[in-house]
């Protein structure tokens, strides 16, 4: 293992080292014109030292009458810098992959704060991807364990609760689950109320008609498919009559604070966007992608280099898992208005019922004074969300949703950052496994066999990708790990104050990283694009330390094809459906446990809007 590490960083190395002396930084080779002016018109001889034969294992040549020239001669009969590729081919190329790549990214669903952030967002997802699924992931895994909580403590609205309760993981990395467990067990021990609202008595169901079928009780295959279907066939009626039912035993208290929940959890989802179609719509425009990559091969047969086009298509299959989950999880249409909502619901319990009704939810922690002050230099650490002052009586309400958006972006609004991520052993196998193995491994393949096997300057380029991609991960942890926040009582910070970041800081640094890595690995693909890797060097064995290197300027043969196209259409097609039946695991497991907490679709929402009519006294 230490070897394999030594060895990819000499290769690493050798790369920034060659352009001072493997070739010229000229535009003056054209291997189209040396192959028909050259190489084709010379007869193959062994004994002609400006050739190189192969043989295989019994000694015979492995392909009769293709001449195959030694480094020295592609040099000096070639041309000894790189060649640029034709402008019409370079425009196929990036109308093949760069726009589809462009578009799919786009349909990443950033959060409203603004063209910067957004430019941000793209950055960290190229140069951090492991990072990044890793940060969606746990956002998947935090909104799964607060539903499971809600519905272990045998909360009657648990979907509308669990969404409650992911809000404030948006705003603050915040979890009031606990404090609303003490708080509700308060009531319940001093006033005897909210009575058995918020548990499962009298065979009264958890929210049973305001979350979508997939939040009931685990039920065998075949009333799972028979209750999946009946929920597509419900009408209006049925849905009221399933939410009557639902509240019946409700006492008046009862049924106002629920309607005040309910009605929060219907803003919130209604805050949020609905439809993931043009998502997969996005995943099947880079699918075409590569398959216009395998017609263009197919097409430009004469020219043996084109098949890389398919390895940098394959690269980019790590957007597919990230776009698709960030759809999951989705974002919200407004960065103001769910502060707005949850401070509503707070003071609308408080006015209604009494402060200690209000702290079920408390109002948010710490937003107003940041506008004024670098998020996480003052902040309060280990002080439960009820014993923090009200701010929406201290302060005006403008100011705290003024404050907000300029702290935004690393304070949770972000489904991509999350410097402090629980659940890390697993979820961080997960995602480096998954973007490396169903992305940078088949790019990595696809050039090593194509179309001479050996680790040559694009095999490198992808290595290079991927180890860049791995630096950003632990760039990302170190700066994690240096945030105040997992210091502030620490006897280090007394030591070294310094050397520790606010997350303000911690956000910035992150950033400028992602910026620089971002430069770095479009430079790579760009020169891979234009030509700068069409050379001499390149098209040989120098990079791979073979003793005698040799340049293949011939079409393909048939048998190198027939080879070729068992290679280049199951590789990247294996990473893609892998890829994807990935996302619909998660998709399933997620829509299952908590997909309903935010994107409910057309008839979850239909459903939200039923029972909070019914639940509003006016309504019934």
């Amino acid at each position: 293992m230490l070897d394999f590490f030594q060895t990819s960083g000499a290769l690493i190395l050798f790369f920034f080292a060659t352009p001072s002396h493997a070739f010229n930084w000229k535009n003056n080779a054209n291997f189209s014109a040396c192959y028909a002016n050259f190489v084709s018109k010379i007869p193959q001889n062994c004994s002609d030292e400006r050739q190189v034969c192969v043989n295989n294992t019994f000694g015979d040549l492995t392909h009769p009458g293709h001449v195959y020239i030694t480094y020295d001669i592609c040099l000096a009969e070639c041309g000894d810098g790189f060649g640029f590729w034709d402008i019409k081919d370079v425009l196929l190329r990036v109308s093949l992959w760069v726009i589809p790549a462009i578009v799919l990214i786009a349909h990443y669903h950033f959060p409203p704060l603004g063209a910067y952030n957004m430019i941000c967002s793209v950055a960290h997802i190229v140069a951090d991807p492991i990072d990044t699924l890793w940060c969606l992931l746990t956002r998947i895994t935090i909104r799964h364990r607060l539903l499971d909580r809600a519905k272990e403590w045998d909360l009657l609205s648990a979907g509308a609760i669990a969404t409650i309760w992911s809000t404030y993981d948006e705003f603050g990395f915040q979890d009031p689950s606990d404090d609303f467990k003490i708080a509700l067990d308060g009531l319940r021990s001093i006033h005897g109320y909210p009575g058995d609202f918020l548990g499962v008595k009298h065979g009264r169901l958890a929210d049973r008609s305001i979350t979508s079928r997939s939040l009931e009780p685990n039920l065998p295959l075949g009333q799972k498919l028979k209750s999946f279907f009946l929920s597509h066939q419900s009408s209006e009626n049925m849905l009221l009559e399933q939410a009557q039912l639902a509240i019946r035993d409700l006492s008046s208290d009862e049924r106002r604070l629920s309607y005040h929940i309910e009605l929060t959890a219907q803003r919130l989802v209604f805050n949020r966007e609905e439809t993931l179609l043009p998502t997969w719509v996005s995943i099947l425009g880079l699918a075409s992608a590569m398959m216009g990559a395998f017609v263009r091969t197919w097409t430009e047969r004469l020219n043996n280099q084109t098949a890389h086009t398919i390895a940098t298509v394959t690269l980019l299959l790590f957007i597919v898992p990230i776009v698709k989950l960030s759809g999951n999880l989705g974002a919200f249409t407004s960065s103001t208005a769910s502060i707005d909502i949850i401070n509503t619901l707070h003071k609308d319990l408080e006015d209604e019922f009494s402060p200690e009704v209000a702290a079920l939810f408390p109002p948010f922690k710490n937003i107003s004074r940041l506008s004024t002050q670098e998020a996480g230099e003052e902040e309060e650490e280990g002080i439960p969300l009820t014993s923090l002052p009200n701010t929406t009586k201290q302060f005006p309400r403008a100011l705290l949703l003024l404050s907000w958006p300029s702290i935004a972006p690393y304070k949770g609004l972000n489904n991509s950052y999350r410097p402090h991520k629980p659940f890390s052993l697993v979820l961080l196998l997960i995602s480096t496994t998954w973007i490396l193995c169903l992305s940078y491994i088949p790019a990595l393949l696809i050039s090593y066999l194509t179309p001479l096997k050996g680790f040559s300057c694009r095999s490198l380029a992808w290595t290079i990708i991927a180890s860049l991609w791995i630096l950003s991960l632990l760039t990302s942890i170190l700066i994690s790990f240096f945030q105040q926040k997992h210091h502030r009582h620490s006897f280090l910070t007394n030591i070294i104050p310094k050397l520790f970041l606010s997350p303000k800081k911690a956000y910035r640094l992150t950033n400028i990283r992602d910026f620089f890595v971002t430069t770095i690995i479009i430079i790579i693909i760009t020169a891979q694009q234009l030509g700068f890797y069409n050379s001499c060097f390149c098209r040989s064995g120098e990079l791979s330390g073979v003793k005698l290197s040799y340049v293949n300027l011939n079409p393909y043969t048939d048998e190198q094809f027939i080879q070729g196209w068992k290679m280049w259409v199951p590789t990247p097609g294996i990473s893609f459906l892998v890829s994807l039946a990935g996302v619909l695991l998660i998709e399933m497991w997620y829509a299952k446990e908590s997909g309903g907490l935010f994107v409910r679709g057309r008839k979850g929402r239909e459903g939200m809007l039923v029972r909070v009519w019914c639940l509003d006294s006016t309504g019934m």
